[in-house]
């Protein structure tokens, strides 16, 4: 999973061992209204990972493998430096 809230979302599973020890995400944050969403990226008020430009403009969604997509401003700005690299 490449986007944080489906980090979140994978690590609240339950899992059947209980001698695995599993690290849960627990978000936090204000839950953003539907009604009146922020701008920019609608995660962006309960993500750690949130920048400047998550509040300012929304992600676009980007295929990052065949069938596999994400609307996430670090994914992008991550793929870009390694571009560069």
């Amino acid at each position: 999973p490449s986007h944080p809230y489906t980090q979140a979302l994978l690590s609240a599973i339950p899992i059947d061992n209980p001698n695995h020890k599993k690290e849960h995400i627990v978000l936090e944050g204000e839950i953003p209204s539907a009604s009146n969403p922020p701008s920019g990226c609608k995660f962006r008020t309960r993500c750690k990972m949130a920048c400047s430009i998550c509040s300012q403009t929304v992600p676009e969604l980007v295929e990052i493998s065949s069938g596999h997509k994400v609307a996430c401003h670090l994914y992008k700005l991550a793929r870009e430096e390694n571009k560069l690299q």
